[in-house]
């Protein structure tokens, strides 16, 4: 029996994580709301207080490079400045980071436990004169390396909540393992023809740019062909094209 709740959530688990990839999916025509939307939605399903996005800076290793693209979710006007200010100066060191910095991989995800034990963590100055501070405690770290930089996104537990669990660090595994956007250009600039197109056009858009024709297009989003055909049009003369293949040689491999 109680593998077979385990069984149960782990499936669970799974449905939930990639409902939550195929939502944030659907951001892809304004990066910074998707990036913002997935921090809220990483809080909600492993139950985080906050988390800070950022691209690393080797100013965490002793470096002189500060921290850069910082953005956070769930923090107080407070905790936010100290944070943004810690990431720019990486002092006092916070003693977790050495290990996960030796791990070598694509998607790193790992505990505050698995990279620092509780005695060195709570003695350590970046606790006492830091952490303590922001009352914020247990931290699920992760880091992303892409060309030229590397990704990290710090997921913030209150000070007094429990620990994050292995079962936790696996969903973030999964989630950003599965999602397109931490290894795309954080730069990528937003076309404003994108920006102005309504929510149903976007996704029809985004469904013929992956192959679909109008028919599998009305079946995956539940409308009639007619219904698709008109949007077509109308997403046809938004953008300025006159084919799906001016849609094709303008778009593929731009979103």
């Amino acid at each position: 029996m109680a593998n077979d709740s385990k069984e149960k959530d782990s499936v669970s688990d799974f449905k939930s994580v990639l409902r939550f990839v195929a939502e944030t999916a659907e951001l892809w025509y304004d990066p910074g709301l998707q990036r913002r939307y997935t921090l809220e939605s990483l809080c909600k399903i492993l139950g985080a207080k906050a988390a800070v996005l950022f691209v690393y800076g080797d100013c965490l290793a002793g470096g002189a490079t500060p921290c850069s693209s910082i953005l956070q979710v769930g923090l107080n006007d407070a905790q936010e400045r100290r944070i943004k200010d810690y990431l720019q100066s990486g002092t006092p060191a916070d003693p977790a980071l050495p290990k996960l910095m030796d791990l070598i991989a694509q998607v790193v995800v790992q505990r505050r436990r698995e990279l620092v034990s509780d005695a060195k963590w709570y003695e350590s100055d970046y606790y006492k004169m830091f952490r303590a501070t922001l009352s914020l405690d247990d931290t699920l770290y992760s880091k992303i390396n892409v060309p030229g930089k590397m990704l990290s996104i710090a997921m913030l537990r209150e000070a007094g909540e429990p620990a994050f669990e292995e079962r936790e660090r696996h969903m973030m595994d999964l989630a950003i393992s599965q999602m397109a956007w931490p290894f795309q250009p954080e730069d990528a600039p937003v076309d404003p023809r994108l920006a102005a197109l309504q929510p149903r056009l976007r996704k029809v858009m985004q469904h013929l740019l992956q192959g679909d024709s109008e028919k599998q297009v009305a079946a995956k989003l539940g409308l009639s062909k007619h219904t698709v055909h008109e949007y077509v049009k109308m997403l046809y003369q938004q953008l300025g094209v006159n084919s799906r293949g001016e849609l094709l040689s303008q778009w593929v491999g731009r979103l």
